[in-house]
């Protein structure tokens, strides 16, 4: 079994069980395989309940995928009938995810919040919003809910599901365009400054006309400078906080990587302990196989020393004229 086949059945299981079943996993699996296994990431609750959906009803999964594809079509047209339909069928369809998802995390034996159910609804409003994020949804292998969009455009984050800020862009048109239409609307039915007083505009109203024009100019402008700026500052935040997450993502890799030559290192060390064991007990019978001789051995040659001893001081004896013990006297020159 691969590391795709082995991630879809983890990601199946409640949070609480996973890091259990993904280290058996990773032990059983084969070598090359084990870092790839150990690397996959618990799941919070809200994205297991988004990964069961997935794998529940993959029908509505697509019914999703085909409605954020409308309404995005529906955004850039400005099909303003169309959105309409679409956005209360989107309250529909995101209302029974969501009611599903409370099924389904119950009949897994872990019911969930409501706050869970809310990071749910969230995942599929960045779903309908961006056709990445209804990609990582459509995988059913989340790590963490996705973050609600304010609107339609690519929701940032990792490839996991990453909690990271929402990167859209806008539902409405700007506010300089939208104060340009109204005005468009409104001076269909009402005089401009040149209508007034029998149809003659004063020098007052022109010049306060005017101004008020460069005012309303400027205030765009500066509004316009603004959101640039507020723009700017997001892009650099969300540059450092890549940065930062790049970094932490680099540290965990190396962490891994020295802790997986740490558990290889105890694999071998523990097989060497074994044969070490191994060798000990044998030498142990051995000492005591050779006991029982070496005992025997040292009592003879006791035995043979004391003898020799013996035989020696004997032997000085008969040198000094002594005689051996228990023999005749010897006879005397001459004698009878």
């Amino acid at each position: 079994m691969g590391v795709d086949e082995v991630a879809d059945e983890l990601y199946a299981l409640p949070p609480g069980a996973f890091t259990a079943a993904r280290d058996k996993a990773a032990q059983e699996a084969p070598r090359e395989q084990r870092r790839a296994i150990r690397a996959l990431r618990r799941p919070t609750l809200a994205a297991w309940a988004v990964n069961l959906l997935v794998r529940a009803d993959r029908e509505q999964v697509e019914l999703l995928t085909r409605l954020g594809e409308e309404l995005r079509a529906a955004h850039r047209d400005l099909d303003g009938a169309q959105l309409r339909e679409l956005t209360a069928q989107q309250r529909q369809l995101v209302a029974a995810l969501s009611r599903q998802a409370g099924r389904l995390t119950t009949e897994a034996g872990q019911g969930v919040s409501e706050g869970v159910l809310r990071e749910v609804e969230a995942t599929v409003h960045a779903a309908l919003a961006d056709p990445d994020a209804a990609r990582r949804l459509s995988s059913g292998r989340l790590t963490r809910a996705l973050p609600a969009p304010s609107g339609f455009g690519p929701v940032t984050g990792d490839d996991e599901g990453g909690a990271g800020d929402a990167t859209v862009h806008p539902l409405r048109p700007p506010e300089g365009a939208r104060q340009g239409a109204r005005r468009g609307r409104k001076g269909m039915n009402r005089p401009g400054p040149a209508a007034t007083a029998g149809g003659r505009a004063s020098v007052t109203d022109l010049t306060e006309h005017s101004r008020s024009q460069e005012r309303a100019g400027r205030e765009r402008e500066k509004r316009r400078a603004d959101s640039r700026r507020a723009a700017e500052d997001l892009t650099r935040a969300a540059r450092t906080s890549r940065e930062e997450a790049d970094a932490a993502e680099q540290e965990l890799a190396e962490a891994q990587d020295r802790l997986e030559e740490a558990r290889d290192r105890v694999h071998e060390l523990t097989g060497e302990l074994r044969r070490a064991k191994q060798r000990l007990t044998e030498a142990e019978k051995a000492e005591r196989s050779a006991r029982g001789p070496a005992e025997r051995a040292r009592r003879a040659a006791e035995r043979d020393r004391e003898r020799a001893d013996r035989a020696r001081a004997e032997a000085e004896r008969v040198d000094a004229g002594d005689g051996p013990r228990g023999g005749r006297k010897p006879r005397r020159p001459g004698g009878a």
